[in-house]
């Protein structure tokens, strides 16, 4: 277990362990400790073991807020009923505020863990002024006898009122080792007791462990153990589960791959190097349509007054940054296959792909939507360790990303045109095939198709029994419905964005621009001649 030591200044990372960590900053007389947990009873009993022979002499109590003040020892027991009296401690103790008050008796040397912090000492918590209040009157008493409060919570964002005096501390998830040892233990405790897993099993387990607290890991390897050993998939659907309770966070469970993919060539070359290389990515973060997601946040005060993106942002950047994961930005119009292939990495090269919705993050108060994305990068981060994951942004208007975003996706900006002649050819066969139409089904004029079209085409003469003309009639491609669009994302990458589908630069069409003459004759590096302002690429 690691932790970080977290000032208001920025972070220090430290080397020591949560409990040393803890037991340093105890024995300096630090009077008020946060700490961020993904499992607060572990992290409880962690602390208490790590007290040693000190752990009886310290008057150890627990609070939330069914409970009240509860001791954990005898010596917290005595320390409850003292201050307490033989009232009903729960009903006596269960408001916070009041709690607080009452711990200002506590004996010297006392430590008190306070559960579910972030929901009565977060910022923009409404009604908590007494509590906060409360809090901050402990600082001074507290450190003249060495007593600590201890509040635990999943992600801790306090009212400036508090930040300055109390000391932030974040375990992190178990590492590999841990897991290991969990799983071996709990083989050895099966009834009757099961065989220890064979090295590759073990490996595995711990793959689909990696990124959950002890707890759910604990639980959910309990759960796949068998008579005959564990069950691997088993764990993985049970993982994905508990991936899938952190806001904002999902696990793609789609089975394409590059089979199902027609053309994009070199994107495919590209990305299959990647896994066959030196640091093979063992998730992929798949972000859909990102600028919307970071919306507002190019400039404070513009499109986004709450700070909410900006923050987000920051998060990314910085998270990208420290643990050297890499990325690529996939631009194009939409159905020219940006999401497919996106999806498809995960299931071409056996590892999770994780979906990351930064709309699902946001909650009703700003210090909600910031401690969402801070424990949605936690998982991700324990998931992948450092240099393990891998982002893929699909992204419809390049202009709405700051530059250090982009610089960010260092493996590229990709361009993601509408399939040529000859990838359309292999779409239509994908496609015929998934929806049992014969191979030789007369088609419909496809020039300005998506892979999306050609897709619907034959999905919608599957489902209405018609011929793929008459089906045709229903559709409307992209390249009618909005060409300035897709000829303004054209003009952008050509020169300056990879090609998804050829070697080298973007160049430019197969079969021209599709915007009507004599507008897209015209165009010339994104500006009608003689002057007027740049089309603007993306879409309404």
């Amino acid at each position: 277990m690691r932790c970080q030591l977290i000032f208001q200044s920025g972070r220090v990372t430290m080397a020591e362990s949560l409990v040393q960590t803890f037991c340093f900053a105890r024995w300096r007389g630090t009077p008020l400790v946060g700490i961020v947990t993904p499992d607060p009873a572990a992290t409880i009993q962690a602390l208490r073991e790590g007290l040693g022979k000190e752990e009886k002499a310290t008057p150890l109590l627990r609070w939330d807020i069914v409970q009240g003040i509860v001791g954990l020892n005898e010596k917290g027991t005595q320390a409850a009923t003292q201050v307490l009296g033989g009232d009903d401690l729960a009903l006596k103790s269960g408001n916070p505020a009041e709690a607080l008050i009452l711990a200002a008796k506590l004996p010297k040397e006392s430590v008190l863990f306070f559960a579910g912090a972030h929901r009565i000492l977060g910022r923009d918590v409404p009604g908590n002024e007494a509590a906060c209040q409360a809090a901050w009157n402990l600082r001074d008493r507290f450190k003249a006898d060495y007593r600590t409060l201890v509040l635990l919570a999943p992600e801790l964002v306090l009212p400036s009122e508090l930040a300055q005096d109390v000391v932030m501390m974040e375990e992190s998830l178990p590492d590999d080792a841990a897991l290991a040892d969990l799983v071996l233990r709990l083989h050895k405790s099966f009834d009757p007791p099961l065989k220890p897993p064979t090295k590759e099993v073990l490996a595995k387990a711990v793959d689909a462990l990696r990124g959950l607290a002890l707890f759910p890991s604990e639980q959910i390897t309990a759960m796949s153990l068998r008579a005959k050993g564990l069950d691997l998939e088993a764990l993985w659907a049970r993982k994905r589960q508990a991936i899938e309770a952190t806001k904002g966070l999902s696990v793609y469970r789609g089975t394409e791959t590059f089979a199902d993919i027609g053309g994009l060539d070199r994107i495919k070359e590209f990305t299959s190097g990647l896994f066959k290389g030196g640091q093979p990515p063992r998730v992929i973060v798949f972000l859909d349509e990102i600028e919307k997601m970071l919306a507002g946040a190019r400039s404070a005060g513009l499109g986004d007054t709450s700070g909410v993106s900006q923050d987000a942002l920051g998060v990314i950047l910085r998270k990208m940054e420290d643990n050297e994961w890499a990325g690529l930005l996939a631009v194009g119009p939409p159905g020219a296959g940006k999401s497919l292939l996106s999806k498809a990495l995960g299931g071409t090269f056996g590892v999770i792909t994780l979906a990351f919705d930064l709309g699902a993050m946001k909650g009703s108060y700003v210090g909600q939507s910031e401690g969402a994305i801070r424990q949605a990068m936690r998982i991700v981060e324990s998931v992948a360790g450092k240099g393990g994951a891998f982002f893929v942004a699909a992204c419809n208007r390049l202009e709405a990303l700051p530059p250090e975003l982009r610089r960010r996706f260092r493996m590229g900006i990709w361009f993601f045109d509408l399939p040529t002649k000859a990838e359309r050819e292999t779409i239509w066969q994908l496609n015929l095939k998934r929806f049992g139409l014969a191979a030789d089904t007369e088609r419909p004029d496809d020039v300005g198709w998506t892979g999306a079209d050609v897709r619907n085409c034959c999905d919608v003469a599957w489902r209405l029994g018609c011929s793929l003309h008459d089906a045709a009639g229903f559709l409307v491609p992209v390249s009618r419905s909005n060409p300035e669009a897709v000829d303004s994302l054209r003009v952008l990458a050509r020169g300056k964005f990879l090609s998804a589908s050829k070697p080298g630069l973007y160049e430019g069409p197969e079969e021209g621009l599709v915007t009507p003459e004599p507008a897209a004759r015209k165009m010339k590096d994104g500006e009608p001649e003689g002057g007027g302002s740049k089309l603007e690429p993306g879409f309404l």
